[in-house]
């Protein structure tokens, strides 16, 4: 039963009124707070005071994994990475305010009888699999992936966070050795080398769970768990669920590989490896709802050129506001004389433009269409039909979700809109041209 928490810490900011206590561990506690000033639900995780006032070596070491997770706030922002809002330290403690996310971890779906449909696993695995290749492009390597550390967001959904005892490749000073979690733990950081491989090796250990019930090894005592690491037999998920496809299997066979040479070499290698493995593992349920899986439309929407200029981490948050359907031939899009609040990007199939029942133009894979009253105040009827013209995979952005995008991300669709209408204001004046010249040369005298 939640009870109510005294004042937390030194230091920490009125603003953050503690409501009660929602976890805790032998390195400090989570209250649920709100945040006056923004005017929403926040998780404030505070550092117990005896790790600030003492000097054994096991204090000094979570001391140091607190100020990492300080330094390293708001460095990071992925939608799946947990947001990290404001962090503080004094001489008696420390905090951390990060978004509040209700439904705990994915600690409680590595349980036999929780475990989760295979597409879902895939597609948490895949996401939370991108944010640590984010991470990684800006230097920083995990090195405690767990369960725990994995936050069910909902259906498909996590974000990694706890980041204390993150290798930071671009700063020294905050370098945390000899903490993480065992169970979880690549070889090679048994031995201090650290390399980005190591939080492929966890997440791997990760996917086995979720999809078994149960951890790949298992020992009583710390020295024979690391022994079944270094040298025990990895064992496979067929010999759990023997219905798993091979390809599936070898997944996870290459993420927990011993040896870094078998295991994947780097975050793209295993994105490229589960793209390819989603679409074939649809539940029927997803088939049934025509809405393709947000893992293989990532990977779809990052080779589309008219995209390239989107960061990783916006380009997922460009796929959580928008909506995707796969609509059979002869589905209209949208309707000449309809109200205009949504932007469409054709991604698969081919669709026919009529004004008022005439054929005008052809829309090709990886059009986008119907962002030009995105920037108008009051946005204008649609002013013509755009109409499937065979199977299409079509997605959509309304306006209102665009508007509250990120700033960064706002300024890159822009940039991609304003480009778009340039590109078709100059190939409208070329062709005028060339219809002036055309009657030029017909009206001229024989």
């Amino acid at each position: 039963m939640p009870h109510e928490a005294p004042a937390p810490a030194g230091g920490l900011n009125p603003r953050y009124e503690i409501r009660h206590e929602i976890g805790a561990g032998a390195s400090g506690t989570v209250y649920l707070a709100w945040d006056s000033f923004e005017q929403r639900e926040v998780a404030v995780k505070v550092a117990l005071p005896q790790i600030f006032s003492g000097d054994s070596p096991e204090q000094a070491l979570v001391r140091k994994a607190w100020l990492n997770e300080v330094h390293l706030a708001g460095s990071l922002q992925h939608p799946y990475i947990v947001a990290v809002y404001d962090a503080g330290v004094s001489a008696r403690s420390a905090y951390l305010v990060m978004e509040y996310l209700a439904h705990g971890t994915l600690q409680p779906y590595t349980r036999p009888d929780r475990l989760k449909p295979v597409p879902e696993v895939l597609e948490i695995i895949y996401k939370c699999a991108s944010a640590l290749d984010y991470a990684c492009r800006a230097g920083i390597v995990h090195r405690d992936i767990k369960p725990a550390n994995l936050q069910y967001v909902g259906p498909g959904e996590a974000k990694v966070g706890d980041f204390g005892a993150a290798y930071w490749a671009k700063d020294d000073s905050t370098q945390v050795m000899d903490i993480g979690s065992l169970a979880y733990m690549a070889p090679e950081l048994f031995r201090h080398w650290v390399t980005p491989q190591a939080d492929i090796y966890a997440l791997g250990i990760v996917l086995f769970q979720l999809l078994t019930g149960q951890p790949p090894f298992k020992a009583d005592l710390p020295a024979a768990l690391m022994y079944q690491i270094i040298h025990g037999e990895t064992p496979r998920v067929s010999q759990l669920r023997p219905e798993l496809p091979p390809a599936l299997e070898q997944i996870v066979w290459r993420m927990m590989a011993r040896s870094l040479e078998d295991r994947y070499a780097d975050w793209p290698a295993v994105l490229a490896a589960l793209s390819e493995l989603l679409p074939k593992l649809d539940d029927g349920a997803r088939e049934a709802r025509k809405k393709p899986a947000q893992a293989e439309l990532y990977d779809q929407l990052r080779q589309l050129p008219l995209l390239a200029d989107l960061n990783g981490a916006q380009l997922w948050e460009l796929l959580r506001i928008s909506r995707w359907h796969r609509v059979p031939p002869g589905t209209v899009l949208i309707k000449e004389g309809a109200a205009a609040k949504s932007c469409y990007l054709l991604l698969q199939g081919e669709a026919k433009v009529t004004q008022q029942g005439k054929l005008i133009n052809w829309m090709r894979p990886g059009t986008l269409f119907g962002e030009l009253s995105f920037a108008e105040a009051t946005p204008t009827p649609r002013s013509a039909t755009v109409t499937a013209a065979d199977d299409v995979t079509v997605g959509r952005w309304p306006y209102r979700q665009l508007h509250q995008a990120s700033p960064g991300l706002q300024t890159k669709m822009l940039e991609i809109f304003f480009r778009l209408a340039a590109e078709r204001l100059k190939k409208a004046d070329e062709q005028y041209l060339l219809l002036y010249r055309q009657q030029r040369k017909d009206s001229a005298p024989a």
